[in-house]
């Protein structure tokens, strides 16, 4: 098919709004054709795109392929959460973060670590080495305080990601300072570079107690541990408190000219905006605040750990799904919605088609009634597709969720749950068994409480405690979906056998 054929399409809004666009030849990239459909229909908010594949009978597919798209097709947007700049302030919307006042991370850990600039002098010593090493084969001998200076900009970078990076990661820094100046590679180690790896890794702990003298939050919370000068402290390996997988933001410190007394009467101010009706209650001021005062709430979370009632009465906002959604970015600089569910739907068709083949023993059983309900669903609705998928999923791993998730018709039952579930409240007529495609509305129980309502059960697994019966399916979420590990942790014999099933 070549570029110049004009492209008809058939473009789904939502439920209600279908356009007509026809283009003059088809772009040349997905981003390009996105940039159109934007330009042509006057749309403010970001989106990903999907197509009905006559493959499959027209069921919808993410487009990845330009290629992949017929010239005379159906396609359909799929909104981004966070990004409509039209939005009104409302607890319906996402608002955007306000970056006057980001945290103190910005990125996650690089997929390859950019090795910073070192000082003039040892810029110009590894220029030269990297140049006799090319003529004459030699290594580079650095001095005492060239090598100083390398660990400590070296530690500096490394901190700019992670207080405290696991070995693998400190050894891909290694990797790619010697990648970057081999004049430094060792040729006595089997990597080149383990020496490197073990200054690193000795020049982190040394440059994060320096950093807890100067009373940095992260690395500070875990000083005052026994020593010479404080035999009495806890043992030093005692109780450390570290980032969570996936927190790029764990113990941020108060934004500039704060102190604990003025981020405190922000979030008094924001207790007594959500005293208001939700028509009155300025959510944009909500949202300023609540980026305002992000260091205080994590340092409540990290030395405190507050029931979920107390959390309530004093971050009323965090019960809120857009603010939910902005505080996980916050922590860990990563769009939950998005990741989660362009994760999902890559994954959805081939879990789907596992679910199939698996027909034998009593999950086996409970895993072909899912299927069944799932094929008299409307094959273009992604949701029943997603929550097919995922009310699958524990009974594939064989795990047991009847405890966690459930059914009921009656609103008065569903705060008499367990101390952690997931309970859809259906119309009387569906019934109390089988999927929730369709739900008047999902509450999430934590504690023995009810903590928020979802308009999806898809939408509502994102936002709930991850109990100790399910370890396999949330850890598929964490790892699999949302990659909040970074590669660190080895999965579960099934896990590791499913995720070599979708690839």
């Amino acid at each position: 098919m070549e570029d110049s054929d004009v492209l008809k399409l058939r473009v789904v809004l939502d439920d209600v709004n279908v356009e007509r666009l026809i283009l003059p030849s088809r772009p040349e990239t997905i981003n390009a054709l996105i940039s159109e459909v934007k330009n042509k229909l006057n749309l403010s908010y970001e989106f990903r795109l999907q197509f009905q594949d006559p493959e499959f009978d027209n069921g919808l597919c993410n487009l990845v392929n330009i290629e992949d798209l017929p010239s005379k097709a159906t396609i359909q947007v799929v909104r981004l959460i966070e990004a409509d700049l039209s939005s009104t302030s409302t607890d319906d919307t996402v608002l955007l973060s306000d970056n006057t006042v980001s945290p103190e991370r910005l990125c996650r850990w690089p997929e390859v670590f950019i090795v910073p600039i070192f000082s003039y002098e040892v810029e110009y010593c590894l220029r030269e080495g990297n140049s006799v090493l090319e003529r004459e084969g030699r290594g580079l001998r650095l001095t005492r305080d060239q090598k100083h200076n390398i660990l400590d900009v070296m530690s500096a970078e490394i901190y700019k990601h992670k207080a405290y990076p696991s070995t693998l990661q400190i050894g891909k820094a290694a990797e790619a300072l010697v990648s970057k100046h081999p004049c430094l590679k060792e040729h006595g180690s089997r990597t080149g570079c383990e020496g490197w790896k073990n200054s690193l890794r000795f020049k982190m702990g040394n440059y994060r107690t320096k950093l807890c003298r100067a009373g940095i939050k992260d690395v500070a919370v875990n000083g005052g541990k026994r020593s010479r000068i404080n035999p009495d402290g806890t043992a030093s390996r005692a109780n450390i408190k570290r980032p969570r997988r996936g927190e790029v933001n764990f113990l941020p410190n108060y934004p500039s000219g704060e102190t604990k007394d003025t981020l405190e009467m922000q979030r008094l101010n924001m207790v007594e905006e959500f005293k208001k009706t939700t028509a009155e209650r300025d959510m944009l001021l909500v949202n300023q605040q609540m980026q305002r005062t992000f260091s205080l709430r994590r340092e409540e979370m990290v030395n405190s750990a507050p029931p979920i009632d107390v959390l309530r009465d004093r971050w009323p906002a965090l019960f809120c799904e857009p603010q939910l959604y902005l505080e996980f970015h916050r922590i860990t600089n990563q769009n939950l919605a998005h990741s989660f569910f362009s994760e999902l739907d890559k994954y959805t068709s081939q879990l789907l088609k596992l679910y199939k083949k698996k027909t034998t023993g009593r999950f086996g059983e409970k895993l072909q009634q899912v299927v069944t309900a799932y094929e008299e669903q409307d094959k273009n609705n992604i949701t029943a597709a997603r929550t097919a998928a995922l009310a699958g999923l524990p009974l594939y791993l064989k795990e047991d969720s009847s405890d966690i998730f459930k059914t009921c018709t009656d609103e008065s039952e569903v705060s008499q749950e367990e101390a952690v579930a997931l309970v859809a409240v259906v119309a009387e007529d569906e019934g109390l068994t089988g999927v929730p495609f369709d739900p008047q509305h999902v509450s999430i129980i934590l504690e023995g409480q009810v903590v928020m309502s979802t308009r999806s059960w898809t939408d509502s697994l994102l936002h709930l405690s991850y109990p100790e019966k399910l370890s396999g399916f949330f850890e598929f979420i964490q790892v699999v979906l949302l990659n909040l590990d970074e590669g660190r942790k080895l999965l579960k014999p099934k896990l590791q056998a499913l995720r070599n099933g979708l690839e």
